[in-house]
């Protein structure tokens, strides 16, 4: 799904800088697919986070959190925009299956699919910094014991 940097120490100013990055596509995202696609109401998690990624405060567990909400709702949102259409094939020369099916999305599911891929990659991006944050600071725990 994305080109995520190999998660190590030696990587985690360019994974923290790429999370930047990252976080303006999915301001665009939000603006250009997200909002206009949201009952009036229910922009507050956008919105909020549209927030955080103007003041640049991406790494605080409030925005993983956000993420998380946001992405919930959006998934949602496909879901209900998206129908499975059966194709029947009744023709008595058909040698493959007589039936299969196929999905029809809205222009809304579709323009909250792409930004909810841009969503999920800024998140994959946020967790592998936290993980590595919370590795070195596991490890200062384990020298200051030892």
């Amino acid at each position: 799904m994305t080109d995520l940097l190999p998660i190590t120490y030696d990587n985690i100013d360019a994974l923290a800088a790429s999370a930047f990055a990252k976080s303006r596509l999915v301001a665009t995202a939000l603006g250009e697919d997200v909002l206009h696609n949201l009952e009036p109401l229910a922009r507050g998690e956008a919105e909020h986070l549209l927030d955080r990624i103007a003041r640049r405060r991406i790494f605080d567990e409030e925005t993983l959190a956000e993420i998380d909400g946001l992405s919930d709702r959006i998934v949602g949102l496909i879901q209900a925009g998206t129908t499975e259409v059966v194709h029947y094939a009744n023709d008595e020369c058909n040698v493959s299956p007589a039936h299969w099916t196929s999905q029809r999305r809205t222009r809304a599911a579709d323009e909250l699919g792409r930004a909810l891929m841009v969503l999920f990659d800024l998140q994959e991006t946020l967790l592998a910094v936290h993980d590595l944050m919370h590795a070195e600071r596991a490890i200062e725990v384990l020298r200051a014991a030892s």
